[in-house]
């Protein structure tokens, strides 16, 4: 019981298996009471004295607080699972023997029997636990295991499974590429925080043969599960990126000498039309005619679409091409969907072994054909600025395109325009389910911070989806040149640590007053505190400033680089004292309830400063 008190608060099965196992032992206690009380009213029928004892005894229990609980203790459970076995085995001999002594004293009373069915419990539980973390103890060479592990793994008989999710990985782990595209397609509602780590521990427990010939069947499905390792989403998404790019390649050269072969065809075509005088051959040419401009025209629609899927394939390259430049390490490709707007993620780094992991979100006008450009280029800068500044620490900064932006346009598109916020509301379903598989994915340790950046609309988005997962989302977010938040107010967000950056010039940032996107972030009255930004210098009608965050040796890209490593004593300080103010952490946060974020989930020493006043931009 201690060892499940200590750790109910992870979730999945394991609440439910510590409410039952509360529930036997009371039951246990009543039944020993309630015969010692007969035992003892017996006696004292019988002419003699007697006192009923009071067998009612409690537990120390550690308490269930984030800060003291970095994962599961692999040891621990085991102790656990053999304390159950031994109840088992102990506890219908006792229930016998009390049997006896009830009846030699001609009791009748069901505490004997209610003994017994306790330990008939307990050894049912044996079985499938231990069955369960012989699994857990070869896929773990450290002696804590996460807490998906425990939740899903050790506990998962016990876990709730309304979306049915048991029998979809029960399939897919048999092949079933109709299960696999099931999950992702679940995966993207956002509506179960608990998948990814369900994913986690299904992942893991399948071993490296079966994950092997996964990724060989569905590599881009497979690439696309949030909650799996890193390593193997970008091993799955590699494959599918040669892949894609042999097979368009081989399909452009063979719809480009179609396409040329019909062309020429046509030419003849033509040639013919005019000498020929007959009405019957003149048709025939005309319907030769006809059907080779459409057959032609649909070519060039297929071929426009490879091209454009080609330009992205060279996009993600770029992209990854950043890595191991300048001291950084390898990109890592955690998603990759071509065609249309196209999505991806890039991460510099391995988020699963990360002390500080950064999400950079970007914003309207962004497609995946332009993404090897300026927002790899941040994801890049920014993993440069963080290790800078902490070099003794793992650095991961990711750049996450995982939904469709909105589009100039699409301005006058409801679902596409920057001008409303249905994109968001879409995008946010996505973006929540990713950072659920950052947090699974992650291995157990004792300190991570987990912040997310949204950049212009992008800040809208993580606002939206940091309320999906209030105190769950994330460590800290980041919104910089922000046209709304997403929130009327900063305490909205659920998140404990939000910061604010806009330069006095960039007039996006100065659309939150007008724009229908939840409050504006440089305003007072949104209640987050903010970073120093310089003005660019460039005039504001440019929207030059907006692009500038990230610019090399800027204050902004210092004080961005600053907060994903929690120095908040160490931001660059607007100018005068007027625009100077020490930054103090706050006293410990309570633990959540349930579903603790990445840092909820490890023990950490890492301050969540206070809101201060916003200084008013230039010109409100």
């Amino acid at each position: 019981m201690r060892y499940m008190a200590a750790n109910a608060w992870v979730g999945g099965g394991a609440p439910a298996f510590a409410q039952a196992l509360a529930a036997r032992r009371a039951s246990l206690q009543l039944a020993f009471q309630s015969a010692a009380e007969q035992i003892a009213q017996r006696i004292r029928q019988l002419g003699g004295q007697a006192h009923t004892p009071s067998l009612s005894t409690s537990i120390s229990v550690a308490a269930a607080s984030p800060s003291a609980f970095s994962g599961m203790d692999v040891t621990a459970m085991g102790r656990l699972v053999a304390d159950l076995q031994r109840a088992g085995q102990e506890l219908p001999q006792a229930g016998q023997r009390l049997a006896a002594e009830l009846s030699a004293l001609c009791i009748s009373s069901p505490s004997a029997r209610q003994v017994g069915d306790a330990g008939v419990w307990a050894e049912e539980q044996v079985g499938d636990l231990r069955q369960r973390l012989t699994v857990i103890q070869q896929t773990h060479d450290i002696g804590t295991a996460s807490q998906a592990t425990a939740a899903f793994g050790l506990f998962g008989g016990h876990a709730p499974d309304a979306n049915g999710v048991g029998k979809l990985t029960a399939a897919a782990a048999g092949g079933d590429v109709a299960a696999l595209k099931a999950l992702v397609d679940l995966q993207r509602t956002g509506k179960d925080p608990t998948l990814a780590g369900r994913l986690s521990v299904w992942w893991r427990q399948l071993g490296p043969l079966a994950q092997g010939q996964l990724m060989n069947a569905s590599p881009s499905l497979v690439g696309s599960l949030n909650g799996l390792p890193a390593m193997d989403r970008d091993r799955a998404n590699q494959a599918y990126l040669v892949a894609q790019k042999t097979a368009i390649t081989t399909e452009l050269e063979r719809l480009r000498a179609s396409s040329a072969g019909m062309k020429e065809a046509l030419k003849k075509l033509v040639g013919q039309e005019s000498p020929t005088r007959d009405p019957r051959q003149k048709y025939d040419i005309h319907a030769q005619r006809a059907q080779l401009i459409q057959s032609i025209g649909k070519i060039a629609g297929a071929i426009e679409g490879l091209e454009l899927k080609m330009r992205q394939i060279t996009a993600v390259e770029q992209g990854l091409a950043r890595g191991g430049q300048n001291g950084r390490p390898p990109v890592l490709l955690l998603q990759l969907e071509l065609g249309g707007l196209g999505k991806t993620v890039l991460s510099f780094g391995n988020p699963d072994e990360a002390d500080n992991v950064a999400v950079y979100v970007p914003g309207t006008d962004t497609k995946l054909e332009g993404f090897g450009g300026d927002d790899s280029k941040r994801a890049a800068v920014t993993w440069d600025q963080a290790n800078f500044f902490q070099p003794n620490k793992k650095i991961a900064s990711i750049a996450w395109l995982g939904y469709a932006a909105p589009q100039w346009s699409g301005l006058l598109s409801l679902d596409r325009t920057p001008a409303f916020s249905p994109a968001a509301s879409k995008g946010a379903p996505l973006l929540a389910s990713f950072t659920d598989g950052l947090q699974a994915a992650h291995k157990p340790v004792s300190d991570v911070r987990l912040t997310v950046l949204g950049h212009s609309y992008g800040s809208t988005t993580v606002g939206k989806a940091a309320q999906l997962r209030p105190r769950s989302f994330a460590d800290q977010l980041i919104f910089v040149g922000s046209p709304g938040g997403g929130a009327p107010q900063a305490n909205d967000l659920g998140v404990d640590s939000v910061w604010v950056g806009e330069a006095p010039n960039d007039l996006v940032g100065d659309l939150g007053a007008v724009a229908p996107l939840g409050g504006d972030p440089s305003k007072s009255d949104f209640g987050a505190p903010q970073f120093y930004v310089a003005d660019s210098g460039d005039f504001v009608g440019t929207f030059a400033a907006h692009s500038k965050y990230w610019d090399d040796d800027s204050a902004s890209l210092k004080n961005i680089g600053h907060l994903i490593d929690g120095q908040y004593d160490r931001l660059v300080p607007f100018p005068g004292p007027s625009r100077t103010s020490a930054v103090t952490p706050p006293p410990p946060i309570a633990p959540p309830t349930s579903s603790p974020s990445m840092s909820h989930a490890m023990p950490a020493e890492k301050p969540s400063p206070h809101p201060l006043p916003s200084p008013a931009p230039a010109g409100e």
